[in-house]
């Protein structure tokens, strides 16, 4: 793993465990709790949300198993890159919807499971499948798909912690509403930073996943699924789940909002390079799009593509 992507995880990890237990240090000392457990309940609550998440994501995405020698091209790239990382091969689905996209979940990298959906399948070529079969396989081995769910727990946490404080008096004591406000607003104030926190640590693992694919087969592949995934998605319809919405290789939120202004032109799907690149340069002359990239999962698409043509240039030495 990049010794900066392991820098940048143990930062953000100890920012938002630290935020989370001087929140509940709070509560504990508020309503004369012990303090393992106040430890004991934010470990429960988090163990919860990596137990229960995956599950989630299967009932909420209609996604099937993918039949062995469906997609034999597919299956014979994932066991080789796996191989090659040692890594054990997860299990692949297909989701039945046409937007293109994929993405993976799993409680360990040993039981990861790789999911594409079939308008990936359909609308993109091969290469351009296995440049983002290629990032995803590097969320696995980056543990990513853990660590989203575990750290996706601390706002949810923090925003219960607030409500409580809230409305919940300090038993035998009158409720001294002023210092519950105040703390209260202070709860909601860690919700709003960890949350931003959260997104930070998704846009790095994006760069770090696509860094991975284009290394382990072609960055220009990865760059042109990019593209086509992103204003494939900005012109569909599809409704995603929410659930599984921060594991997905692009946002299919704020794609309908980084290519809306280009929907007529994208809606062939048939993107040539000049209008990959009008799409980049709109992208970064908006600077409504640069602020609103802070409450995103992903980085704005023309950054990633950016990365890596200059991925491309550097191996290309």
């Amino acid at each position: 793993m990049p010794i900066g992507l392991v820098l940048t995880m143990t930062l953000t990890m100890l920012m938002l465990f630290g935020f989370l237990f001087g929140l509940l240090a709070v509560v504990g000392l508020y309503f004369d709790l012990n303090g393992f457990l106040v430890v004991g309940m934010a470990v429960g609550m988090v163990a919860v949300q990596w137990f229960i998440g995956p599950k989630i994501i299967r009932w909420t995405t209609n996604m099937r198993d993918m039949k062995h020698g469906e997609y034999p091209w597919i299956e014979d790239f994932v066991k080789d890159l796996c191989k090659k990382h040692k890594l054990k091969m997860p299990k692949l689905c297909v989701v039945n919807d046409g937007s293109p996209n994929a993405f993976v979940f799993g409680r360990t990298n040993s039981s990861a499971t790789l999911c594409v959906t079939q308008g990936l399948l359909q609308r993109l070529n091969k290469d351009e499948v296995k440049g983002v079969v290629a990032h995803e396989v590097g969320h696995i081995k980056h543990n990513d798909m853990v660590l989203m769910v575990i750290v996706s727990a601390i706002p949810m946490i923090a925003f219960f912690v607030a409500r409580f404080l809230l409305f919940a008096p300090k038993q035998g004591e009158k409720k001294d509403m002023g210092y519950l406000i105040m703390v209260g607003v202070a709860a909601w104030v860690v919700y709003f930073v960890t949350n931003l926190l959260v997104m930070f640590f998704s846009r790095i693992r994006e760069y770090y996943a696509d860094r991975f694919g284009g290394q382990n087969f072609s960055p220009i592949a990865l760059a042109s699924a990019l593209a086509k995934i992103t204003y494939g998605l900005g012109i569909s319809k599809s409704d995603f789940g929410s659930a599984a919405r921060s594991f997905y290789i692009a946002d299919p939120y704020t794609s309908h909002f980084e290519v809306s202004h280009f929907a007529k032109e994208f809606s062939d799907m048939h993107i040539s390079k000049d209008e990959v690149k009008k799409a980049m340069d709109w992208e970064k002359k908006n600077l409504f799009a640069k602020f609103s990239e802070i409450f995103r999962t992903h980085p704005l698409t023309f950054k990633r593509i950016r990365a890596l043509h200059e991925l491309e240039e550097k191996m290309a030495k």
